[in-house]
């Protein structure tokens, strides 16, 4: 698949997944095709219901972007706690037979909807300005390939089929080595198959695996060590041997934090630092710590011109994905132009628990309604 356009490599992984759907389907008994599941405790159906779901509003994006409006956003996991809620809800009661057509009715128009749209509509990070630096098929990806394989893996391994759960992620990896994808999104891919084997009994598996998957994505280095994932692996001499890889350690940004009562009291000073909130324009009007300016990581090099460099800056995002966060990117990039910088620790839910200022700005465009590391993109 790597000398296709790249659209059709996406078209490729969507059908992978889809077929990964199917086939879990067929093996399925009638006691749990019938099953019906509880909000701590899903059924078939349910896992089968959240899957259809986010590939419908994920259509229903790209529609939206084709016509010319700005479409949904889901940033927050607040958001998307949500949409899985709202989704369990409404097809409590449906059939699984019922969920079934409706599946392959939705993917089909998912499909259609990713064919209709241009190389550069899914893959340029600038073609859609409200897209702030990110690219489409980000979200095509991950809801239309990685969340699917992640719960249906999850199904799999509540259930007892162990080998499928087993099947369809080695699969996974393989299909994603071969498509195209950037070595940093194929490196986290890799990255996630070492953690599944962690977590189920194949330590030299995944020890096998983490170098691969850290040389393609350095930054999974420093999260490596703590990790609950690879917790089997952390006094494993092999593990820590990594830490002692010159190369991959070359690689690797430093990521050096601040407190937010540390931020809070440095921002009283003559010379305050310059706060960026690199999240979207619609997180930021949300919510942002008082005084901060919006520049989202995308759109970062772009704006270079707005940062002064004879001051600190802080940068921060949410992050849920430490050293893998946004304002940590964000602060990588702004090191190697020179800059002295620090990322805020945990983020701004962490400056909003502490009670310190924030303030929030009209948005531009409304957000709609609609987890291991999926920025495999």
């Amino acid at each position: 698949m790597q000398n296709m356009p790249m659209n059709s490599n996406i078209l490729t992984l969507l059908h992978f997944a889809r077929q990964q759907e199917l086939t879990l389907v067929a093996e399925l008994k009638d006691v749990e095709r019938n099953a019906i599941g509880t909000p701590g405790a899903w059924a078939a159906k349910d896992f089968l219901a959240n899957i259809m779901r986010w590939k419908e509003l994920h259509t229903q994006k790209l529609a939206a972007a084709k016509r010319g409006d700005v479409p949904p956003s889901w940033r927050g996991m607040d958001e998307i706690h949500q949409v899985n809620s709202q989704t369990f809800t409404a097809y409590q009661t449906h059939t699984f037979e019922e969920i079934e057509q409706e599946s392959e009715q939705i993917f089909n128009a998912f499909i259609a909807q990713v064919e209709a749209m241009s190389e550069e509509e899914l893959n340029d990070p600038h073609y859609y300005p409200w897209q702030e630096g990110e690219r489409l098929r980000g979200g095509v990806l991950n809801y239309g390939l990685f969340s699917p394989c992640e719960q249906l893996t999850t199904f799999s391994l509540q259930q007892g089929h162990r080998q499928f759960a087993f099947q369809l992620q080695e699969s996974l990896v393989e299909v994603v080595r071969a498509s195209g994808l950037p070595a940093e999104g194929v490196g986290v891919t890799i990255y996630n198959l070492a953690c599944f084997y962690a977590k189920n009994g194949l330590p030299e598996k995944a020890l096998s695996l983490l170098p691969e998957a850290l040389k393609r994505r350095p930054t999974l280095l420093e999260w490596s060590r703590r990790d609950s994932d690879l917790a089997s692996l952390h006094s494993n001499p092999a593990f820590q041997a990594l830490f002692n890889d010159p190369v991959l350690l070359s690689q690797v940004p430093v990521s050096e934090l601040i407190l937010p009562q540390d931020l809070y009291a440095s921002m009283s000073k003559d010379a305050p630092p310059f706060v960026i909130d690199v999240r979207g324009s619609a997180e930021y009007a949300a919510g942002h710590i008082a005084g901060a300016i919006n520049i989202p990581l995308g759109q970062l090099e772009s704006k270079l011109a707005q940062i002064p460099q004879d001051r600190l800056v802080v940068t921060y995002c949410n992050m849920h994905h430490p050293i893998e966060s946004r304002g940590e990117k964000a602060a990588a990039q702004l090191r190697g132009k020179g800059y002295q910088v620090q990322t805020l620790s945990d983020g701004y839910p962490n400056w909003e628990a502490q009670g310190l200022p924030v303030e929030e700005a009209p948005q531009k465009h409304p957000v709609y309604i609609q987890e291991r590391i999926t920025d495999a993109n």
